[in-house]
């Protein structure tokens, strides 16, 4: 990837209706550490041979969602020094085992979080998920979904997730969604959202803002949250903004 240089922003912000940001994010080993942190973000430019970049949308409200999520950040840092592409099984199984451990052990009813990933490497990208945490990729303004739902819209519920971290195993057996390799290019934007962002911010208003050759991944990032927030998104929102330049 050295010959590119890679520009991600992440913001996470408290919804409107909420009293804790169940959301977090991992951006090549930093993370909200804080689960009682309402808004933050930070930015990332540095050089590397592989980037790794995640958002997990916590749910659970009193049943302590911003735990599972920060659980599964923080077990992606144990991973740090692995190629993820090729250790994505285990980690997800080792963050699901922590959150169960967390249920199991602490008394709590139900946490659990969502999970989409991205890694760049070798001039090309893969995405992963569990649950409805998307993956973007925006190129020429074109805008394409690299994750997987992992809803039923059957399911008479407003809780219609099928997988996420937080399943006991007995339950069942989670497998990421895994995308197509994408061979990046210059001028390319990826964005990875909470469904914060999603439920009230359309794709073609998200494809017009990551179309700006302009705006640099920061700005991305604070226009997209900007828009939840006037679109008066209750959920928590967390935008990650990746650019190609």
């Amino acid at each position: 990837m050295n010959r590119y240089n890679i520009e991600a922003a992440v913001i996470t912000h408290i919804g409107a209706d909420k009293d804790i940001n169940e959301d977090n994010y991992y951006v090549n080993g930093s993370y909200k550490m804080d689960s009682q942190e309402g808004t933050c973000g930070i930015a990332d430019k540095k050089k590397r041979n592989s980037y790794t970049y995640a958002v997990c949308d916590g749910m659970g409200g009193e049943s302590y969602g911003e735990l599972a999520s920060l659980l599964a950040a923080a077990t992606l840092e144990k991973y740090k020094k692995t190629d993820i592409r090729q250790s994505v099984n285990r980690y997800i199984v080792s963050a699901n085992e922590f959150i169960c451990d967390l249920l199991r052990n602490g008394g709590v009813k139900k946490s659990r979080t969502t999970l989409s990933l991205l890694n760049l490497q070798n001039n090309t990208a893969v995405a992963y998920n569990v649950g409805d945490s998307r993956v973007y990729f925006c190129r020429k303004g074109n805008l394409y979904l690299l994750s997987t739902d992992d809803v039923d819209e059957s399911i008479q519920s407003e809780d219609k997730l099928t997988q996420y971290l937080g399943m006991h195993p007995s339950e069942k057996s989670i497998v990421a969604n895994v995308s197509k390799t994408t061979t990046v290019k210059k001028g390319d934007v990826f964005l990875l959202c909470s469904s914060g962002l999603t439920k009230v911010v359309s794709d073609s208003e998200i494809v017009e803002l990551l179309s700006s050759e302009a705006d640099n991944a920061t700005t991305m990032t604070k226009k997209l949250v900007s828009l939840a927030q006037e679109n008066y998104g209750k959920e928590d929102v967390t935008v990650l903004v990746v650019k190609i330049a």
